[in-house]
């Protein structure tokens, strides 16, 4: 099988998949990862256009694409999924986004379809992965210890707002630039229950399209707590979230240190760094920032 999403994606932008301009537009952003949209940001009569548009899209730019390609296909329940994973797997994917996941029992599900394609289109030469949207409703956040021992194609969980906010009748998510605390406590749930799956988590879209200084402060706060990367609604913001994510000068320096002062202690379990006490879970950080850095390992 091919490895995919082998990189780590700092970006993910959003694309709907019903605009031939904005699919076009894509091929010039700079995010690591590019989310086809056949869901949220297509209108039920929109569907069947937006698929062929993807379709005709993928079959043009599929192979000269720099980005990973992801797609965000319609729901389990929605009677669309089937017909949007047909047309998508002959062009290998590197993820497909799957929306309204309650829990990890819709990932398994998922992973039967994609097994299913793969083996009939493919001849399972190509293993999918998944992204989860895991807290759009009440009982997705409810939902977010079952993750703990999920399939090997489950890469992340995304949080997200605006599905949530539905879900909960809330007219407003946030009091000035911080999060109100029912949207506070899902971000935060499903930052642990990622890390508790050993799997990335991504910060939500921001709906602010138009204060890129927003949402450097956003992509900071995302990665000072933890998330591996943000998604985004609109093209501008994808090099303020690229810069945030980047690991700063003084964080490679620590790392390193780190590392260097555990080469030396053995087996032990604590060392010393200048004048601090560090031991695994240091170690531990440090390799995962590593682990960013082209040629680190």
């Amino acid at each position: 099988m091919k490895e995919n999403l082998a990189q780590p994606l700092r970006s993910l932008l959003f694309v709907p998949a019903d605009s031939k301009r904005k699919l076009a537009a894509a091929l010039k952003s700079e995010a690591d990862g590019l989310v086809f949209d056949l869901e949220d940001a297509v209108p039920e009569h929109g569907k069947a256009g937006a698929r062929r548009n993807l379709l005709e899209f993928l079959e043009e730019h599929r192979k000269s694409m720099d980005a990973s390609l992801l797609v965000r296909v319609n729901g389990l329940a929605s009677g669309h999924i089937l017909q949007d994973l047909a047309a998508v797997i002959p062009h290998r994917p590197n993820a497909i986004v799957l929306p309204k996941c309650r829990c990890v029992d819709d990932v398994h599900r998922l992973c039967d379809l994609l097994a299913a394609f793969e083996c009939a289109l493919l001849d399972g030469q190509w293993e999918t992965s998944i992204i989860a949207m895991a807290t759009e409703s009440s009982e997705s956040v409810f939902g977010l210890s079952s993750y703990r021992n999920a399939p090997m194609r489950l890469r992340a969980l995304m949080w997200g707002v605006d599905d949530l906010a539905a879900d909960l009748g809330a007219f407003s998510t946030h009091v000035g630039k911080e999060l109100t605390s029912p949207f506070s406590v899902a971000r935060t749930m499903c930052l642990l229950a990622a890390a508790q799956a050993g799997i990335d988590a991504i910060d939500a879209v921001s709906t602010n399209l138009l204060d890129n200084e927003t949402i450097a402060q956003e992509a900071a706060q995302a990665k000072r707590d933890g998330f591996a990367a943000k998604a985004a609604a609109h093209p501008s913001h994808i090099e303020a979230i690229n810069r945030a994510f980047l690991p700063q000068d003084e964080e490679i320096r620590w790392a390193r240190q780190v590392i260097g002062a555990f080469s030396g202690v053995g087996a032990s379990g604590v060392a010393r760094l200048d004048t601090a006490i560090i031991d695994r879970p240091h170690l531990r950080l440090a390799h995962r920032i590593l682990c960013h850095v082209e040629g680190e390992d």
